[in-house]
């Protein structure tokens, strides 16, 4: 009987009892997550009756209960989907027909869809509920309610926040029922993880005093958080069914997974410890906030997080080399259950704490000088030349890059070194400034007076699309990867292979210095002759986005350049001294100063009481742009045309590990 069944069919026989163990965990995990917030309201007081302006006991307690299911819902979703994009094999070897989904992938697609429902649910009552909280009601059906709940959502930000995660959450839950590509599951993943964004806006530390600085560490903080919990959800989900798979192939690909997953949970573990502890440093104010219910809920966070960061050290050193056994085996997949258990707890924690007032008043001080009107921050002292090595103010979110692209890079040559292959220390030298060098033009001078001055403005953001791609290019990080990191061959993809599927849907063309020169001098001039600058100069987000923008089209560009085999050098050369004549035409345009002033209405009303008139200034972004662009352009344009090229071909044949990249 058995004999004559599908292999497909007996498949998924085997899976039902593993699909209804899935199914128990994920409502376990939910159900210790609610318990969790309900003990934490009760011993913070976040749920106690307030004297003034209380909108009911159903409000108080079903409002951070929601809140923790929203976190959990999300969590798994895009754990979930980063494990259907980036971990698991979509086919199946065993069935017949390429086109079959594996039974792992196709529970983590079934598992986000279903989730995401419960995502776009509690998004929708956490909507409702922080408007009844704020507005001191019980939650009714009256027109007058409702009215008041529409002004809520189009012009308060906290309403317009959760405005924008419930929208985020129904498109996302719409992609995981519509998505059956790898491609397509992975950039809802991406729009799922947008939702870090609002909340990160609205959060706690947000409203510390230096306000943007709080929301970076949020944001990182948020990043780190779904992906590790996430993760562990979604190896939860599929655990059922690698525990009992029998065979070498089976056991094989559970240590795969493991192994794969574990080397992400590791960077997200101490991206979420150290964030943790700085945004509680935010909170706390100092010492004596320990002592407060809302430190002891953190000191508990931390204490798990740490009991976590064990576990996860133990799957890494120990679990992942049983699986093969029979009782090893069971033992690893249960210390996965144990975290998701755990990690549930944790996120209840953090409900509480959403709804706990911190020793640190929420409300930062309000804007009272032009300056923080616009900039959100006071007017910085008149530039001395000291000053560019003095004035701080830090990004956690570009550090947080900085160091975790840092860290993977040691770690990737290290790994070269173990394998016998020679890597020069100035291509690491070159990494590691480049890095430094972002750090610096993100946290300090040149973004801080940036604010307040076109003139350097410009050095920042040339400093982002020229300079840095240059140190980060000469550090062939491309190359490192193809050196340490194993083509996949079951169908998944890697970081190898999301490279070689992004370079072939936009085809050769990507490869064009030429094109990517052009690009990068469009985009400049679209930002600074566009309403863009104004948009990058008064929202945080769109600051960042640019910013990020610019790096990466400069760092196209200068891999372009710089990588053996990628484009003639003719094409290099004529990239290079187009790039750097539409920047000197600009220089030139900038210091005569016949051009309208850009963004008088920003630049010109910040009651600025030193330095040159916004004119003048305008004038000096000339020099800046040729400091910071034509310059370094230059010196590249010089050693492009005094190298000379092989005898027997002007194209070098790449090496066999840059050709592996591609």
């Amino acid at each position: 009987m058995d004999s004559a069944t599908p292999t497909g069919v007996r498949e998924e026989r085997a899976a039902s009892p593993g699909r209804w163990r899935s199914v128990i965990w994920l409502v376990t995990a939910f159900t210790v997550a609610i318990a969790a917030v309900v003990a934490s309201a009760a011993f913070s007081g976040a749920a106690t009756e307030r004297e003034a302006m209380d909108p009911g006991g159903f409000v108080r307690w079903a409002l951070p209960v929601a809140l923790t299911v929203h976190h959990l819902a999300l969590a798994v979703v895009v754990g979930c989907l980063i494990f259907a994009a980036a971990i698991l094999p979509p086919g199946s070897e065993s069935a017949p027909g390429p086109s079959r989904p594996h039974p792992a992938f196709a529970r983590v697609r079934a598992t986000a869809a279903g989730v995401s429902l419960v995502w776009v649910g509690s998004a929708v009552i956490v909507l409702v509920l922080t408007y009844a909280n704020l507005a001191g009601q019980p939650v009714t059906d009256s027109a007058e309610f409702a009215s008041q709940l529409v002004y809520f959502v189009t012009d308060l930000l906290v309403g317009q926040a959760w405005a924008a995660i419930t929208l985020i959450a129904f498109l996302v839950c719409n992609l995981t029922f519509l998505a059956r590509t790898t491609t397509g599951l992975a950039l809802t993943a991406l729009l799922a993880l947008a939702a870090i964004v609002p909340i990160s806006l609205i959060g706690h530390a947000a409203g510390s005093d230096d306000h943007f600085a709080g929301v970076g560490a949020l944001a990182v903080h948020w990043l780190g958080v779904l992906v590790w919990v996430g993760g562990v959800a979604a190896l939860a989900v599929v655990a059922p069914m690698l525990s009992t798979a029998r065979g070498t192939d089976d056991s094989s690909l559970a240590k795969t997974i493991l192994s794969r997953f574990s080397a992400l949970a590791g960077v997200a573990f101490f991206v979420v410890l150290a964030s943790g502890v700085l945004n509680s440093v935010l909170r706390l104010g100092g010492w004596e906030g320990l002592l407060s219910r809302y430190g002891q809920l953190i000191l508990i966070k931390l204490a798990a997080t740490l009991l976590l960061g064990a576990i996860g050290l133990a799957h890494r050193s120990w679990a992942i080399a049983q699986l093969g056994r029979k009782s090893g085996g069971r033992t690893a997949w249960r210390l996965v259950i144990a975290e998701v258990l755990i990690m549930a707890a944790v996120i209840g924690v953090t409900g509480a704490l959403g709804r706990t007032a911190p020793p640190v008043p929420r409300e930062p001080e309000p804007a009272i000088t032009p300056a923080e009107i616009l900039t959100g921050y006071p007017l910085p002292p008149a530039l001395a030349w000291f000053r560019w090595f003095t004035e701080w103010r830090w990004d956690w979110l570009w550090v947080a890059f900085a160091v975790t692209a840092a860290a993977v890079y040691l770690l990737g040559v290290r790994k070269a070194h173990a394998a016998g292959h020679r890597w020069g220390w100035q291509r690491t030298g070159s990494w590691l400034t480049g890095l430094g060098l972002l750090g610096y033009v993100t946290c300090a001078a040149p973004t801080i007076y940036g604010m307040v001055l076109i003139s350097a403005h410009t050095i920042m953001l040339l400093a982002l699309a020229v300079i840095i791609p240059l140190l980060l290019a000469l550090g062939s990080p491309l190359d490192l990867l193809a050196l340490t990191v194993k083509r996949r061959t079951d169908g998944s993809r890697g970081p190898r292979e999301w490279l070689h599927a992004a370079a072939s849907t936009v085809g050769p063309a990507v490869r064009s210095p030429v094109l990517s020169g052009t690009v990068l001098a469009v985009s400049l001039g679209l930002l600074y002759y566009t309403p863009v600058l104004r948009l990058a100069l008064d929202f945080w987000i769109v600051h960042q986005v640019t910013n990020l923008y610019f790096l990466l089209i400069g760092f196209w560009f200068m891999t372009s350049l710089t990588r053996p085999g990628t484009a003639p050098r003719s094409a290099r050369v004529i990239a290079v001294a187009g790039l750097a004549g539409a920047l000197l035409i600009w220089a030139t345009v900038l210091a005569s100063g016949a051009t309208l002033v850009l963004q008088v209405d920003w630049f010109g009303n910040l009651a600025r009481t030193w330095g040159p008139s916004i004119t003048a200034d305008q004038q000096r972004a000339g020099t800046s742009v040729l400091l910071a662009g034509v310059a370094p352009l230059a010196v590249l344009l010089t050693m492009l045309l005094l190298h000379r090229p092989t005898s027997t071909s002007t194209v070098r044949a790449p090496q066999p590990s840059s050709a592996n990249s591609h």
